[in-house]
């Protein structure tokens, strides 16, 4: 990819809200947008994208993420303190991934191991959301403290459930060490939070003019 720009490095945390988000609806209802969670799933086989965008799909696969980043981002009260809690620890566990020298790579291998067999067998939803899990769970799970998921306990015990919440987890580290290599800092995220907010809009309008 070329250099990175302001709007780049929003796209990424935007992926980060996004899988934040479809974490919690699972979590809550047991359901969430589908194609959203296609599109996020799908970023963690984007091993060489010419775009930051590009690894959504293009803009519109991470509108989810940009208006539940601009929200947050522009509330001044009301703000979804879950949705903060998970992206706050995405990104912690996207540090410690990039500071393991062996991590990445690791990591790297199981995604192009699980490319390759769907390539090559019709594996099924239910089937690749848990060899993904499984991926997340040995890949993301032993670097730190794991990530505590809230909602209802008859969600979260759903095994294929569980599941799809490591599968939207593990593309918002994937989203969060893009945010990284595009230039991504935590400081920015409270001292040019105008800024962001107000680059979230314009490609929100973007999407909808």
């Amino acid at each position: 990819m070329s250099a990175f720009r302001e709007s780049d490095r929003v796209v990424a945390l935007g992926g980060i809200f996004q899988a934040a988000s479809l974490a919690r609806d699972l979590a809550r209802t047991g359901a969430c947008n589908a194609l959203t969670f296609r599109v996020s799933r799908n970023t963690l086989f984007e091993f060489e994208p010419e775009t930051v965008a590009s690894i959504f799909g293009g803009l519109a696969g991470v509108e989810v993420g940009l208006r539940t980043l601009g929200q947050q981002l522009e509330r001044s009260t009301g703000r979804e303190m879950e949705i903060s809690r998970y992206v706050v620890a995405l990104l912690h566990l996207a540090d410690r991934l990039l500071a393991n020298q062996a991590a990445p790579q690791a990591l790297h291998d199981d995604l192009v191991a699980l490319q390759r067999r769907i390539q090559h067998f019709d594996l099924g939803e239910p089937t690749l959301n848990e060899q993904l899990a499984v991926i997340y769970q040995e890949r993301i799970s032993t670097l730190g403290p794991r990530i505590m998921v809230r909602g209802e306990p008859l969600h979260l015990q759903n095994a294929d459930n569980a599941a799809r919440i490591r599968v939207a987890l593990l593309s918002g580290v994937r989203a969060a060490v893009l945010w990284r290599q595009a230039g991504g800092k935590k400081w920015q995220l409270l001292l040019r939070r105008r800024a962001i907010a107000a680059s979230c809009r314009e490609l929100v309008d973007r999407l909808t003019s």
